[in-house]
């Protein structure tokens, strides 16, 4: 816990390096104080077909969309924090894309399940 998925255009796999944002962007959540690295979760996952308000792919065909999942009880100043981490991480990685957002989830602890490692 918690969970940091980084949607992206396909599409941007020619230009940016997606291992490297990935990774830049887990030490900007850790980098917050609000988690520890080894228990921030952080992947990536493109998408080929999608469509940005009213543009067709091919034109305005890059993005970058940031979901956090958290568990509940964390202040709005801090998830301010997190999202303004995450979200300038994002921004200086791929200063190209122009639509890139970050979103802040909290999850109910009473139907969040895990397994740990034994």
């Amino acid at each position: 816990m918690p969970h940091l998925v980084i949607e992206y255009a396909q599409k941007l796999e020619e230009n940016l390096s997606i291992p490297a944002l990935v990774t830049d962007a887990h030490q900007a959540m850790s980098a917050t104080g609000l988690f520890s690295a080894d228990a921030i979760k952080t992947r990536a996952v493109p998408y080929r077909n999608f469509v940005l308000g009213r543009n067709p792919q091919g034109s305005g065909d890059q993005f970058i969309h940031a979901e956090v999942r958290i568990l509940e009880g964390r202040t709005t100043e801090q998830k301010e924090t997190l999202s303004a981490a995450i979200f300038n991480c994002l921004c200086e990685a791929a200063p190209e894309v122009a639509d890139i957002s970050v979103e802040v989830r909290g999850m109910e602890k009473a139907s969040y399940s895990k397994r740990i490692p034994f």
